[in-house]
């Protein structure tokens, strides 16, 4: 199979499972789910699940991290006076940086300290983790088993490790995650089934056109066949508080976040890896209630609290599923790029020019408002006489993914040319990429002398 053949054989299996609704719908669906986070929840059933963690003796903020995400977990239980208890941690992969013995004594080391009784771990392999002592390290040290169907207090948890050194699953594995998957809708098809990989489903959650199992054309139309699944993964490093952290189709997918550093998908210039992104350390806390609705909240370790949502700070961010088996209540689908508005600045936003020189520019300009997110920003360099010829094209993260996000962004144009007029137009962009109306400043660099 060419290269256009598949690509074109992915997409088809991508579109026949991810019909969306039309915009009207959509908005009805959004604001129900908005009602329904601003109501009552009574959790009965809660657990974390984290990914990428990536132990390792070089970089010791690792196993920190993972020792406060334990922390975190059981004093956000504690404080729920309806179930104070943290009954599960998943982890989607990469336990380890290469899979090192002494990597594992670590980790080992982090969850004898950490995890208290109540507390079922269950984990699968990563990429990282068949490198060292691969797959027997994991099988001493970890679980005798690459693949697993857990129950814990009625919940179904299914996790499947993948082939050495990839992202690969077999056949064979595939064949057996069918049939857990109707064991567990056999038990209850009423509740959630929770399962768990490194890999994304390609053209689901953050990042995944970029990372993803490549038995994604495979397991896609699997878990479509059950639409109480919700599916885990990581490899990506991902933030979980960009929109598509979730992302429902004929079933709901979750990016996992990270524990170690940032990498984001290819679509902001080639920057996949910002500056500052060792600054990641998020996971999921989930919980489910008596209805078998879920609640899913995004906590940011560094800042030892649940994140903020991008578009309104004052709110805690939450994904809020009402009904999994029921296709009609998701909200969280791709009509949402019908649906989601491009950012603006304020009225009153100014953008400054300053350390101007014959050859170089510093831009700076304030961060502009959105009700979801405001991803990014484009930023053309023209001659001031010819606006529509762009000289220069930059694009930037919003850092929406730090918090607190700073409040203005900054850009130096270089290589340009004395005693000339220059525009520079600065558009903001929302997940989708779709453009705001600009901020646009003019200037001048001096004459040669």
């Amino acid at each position: 199979m060419t290269k256009q053949q598949k690509t074109n054989f992915y997409t088809a299996v991508a579109d026949a499972f991810c019909r969306t609704p039309g915009k009207q719908e959509q908005l009805r669906r959004e604001a129900r789910v908005r009602r329904l986070i601003d109501g009552s929840f009574t959790p009965v059933f809660r657990f974390a699940a984290v990914t990428d963690v990536h132990i390792n003796a070089e970089r010791p903020v690792c196993a920190e991290r993972l020792r406060d995400m334990f922390a975190t977990a059981y004093a956000c239980s504690a404080a729920d006076k309806h179930h104070p208890t943290l009954d599960a941690v998943i982890f989607s992969g990469d336990n380890t940086d290469w899979g090192a013995q002494e990597q594992y004594d670590i980790l080992n080391d982090v969850l004898r300290e950490s995890v208290r009784p109540e507390t079922k771990v269950i984990t699968v392999m990563g990429n990282h983790d068949y490198g060292g002592t691969g797959v027997e390290g994991y099988r001493k040290n970890l679980d005798d088993r690459l693949d697993k169907h857990e129950v814990v207090d009625g919940y179904h948890f299914i996790g499947l490790s993948p082939m050495p050194n990839d992202t690969w699953h077999t056949p064979k594995q595939l064949i057996w995650l069918q049939k857990e998957l109707r064991k567990a809708k056999k038990d209850d098809p009423n509740k959630p089934i929770f399962t768990f990989q490194h890999g994304h489903i390609w053209k689901s959650v953050y990042v995944s056109r970029s990372w993803y199992t490549q038995m994604s054309v495979l397991m896609h139309p699997l878990f479509a066949r059950f639409p109480q699944v919700i599916n885990f993964s990581g490899h990506s490093h991902g933030p979980v508080n960009h929109p598509f952290t979730v992302w429902q189709s004929r079933y709901t997918s979750f990016g996992a976040g990270t524990l170690n550093y940032f990498e984001m998908e290819r679509d902001i210039g080639d920057d996949t890896v910002p500056p500052g992104s060792d600054n990641a350390a998020q996971y999921l806390i989930v919980e489910v209630d008596m209805q078998n609705r879920v609640r899913v909240q995004p906590y940011n370790i560094l800042t030892h609290a649940f994140f903020r949502d991008p578009g309104d700070p004052s709110r805690q961010l939450v994904y809020f599923i009402e009904n999994p088996r029921d296709r009609s209540t998701y909200a969280y689908t791709g009509a949402r790029k019908k649906t989601d508005p491009a950012p603006q600045f304020a009225p009153d936003a100014k953008a400054v020019v300053s350390d101007v020189t014959e050859s170089a520019a510093k831009v700076t300009f304030p961060q502009a408002g959105s009700p979801v997110c405001v991803y990014g920003y484009r930023l053309l360099l023209c001659d001031a006489a010819q606006p529509r010829q762009t000289l220069q094209k930059k694009e930037l993260y919003s850092e929406y993914y730090f918090e607190p996000m700073p409040q203005t962004l900054s850009h130096t144009f270089e290589h340009l040319q004395p005693g000339r007029t220059y525009t520079v137009r600065i558009l903001p962009l929302n997940s989708w990429r779709k453009a705001g109306d600009p901020l646009t400043i003019t200037f001048q660099t001096p004459r040669q002398a």
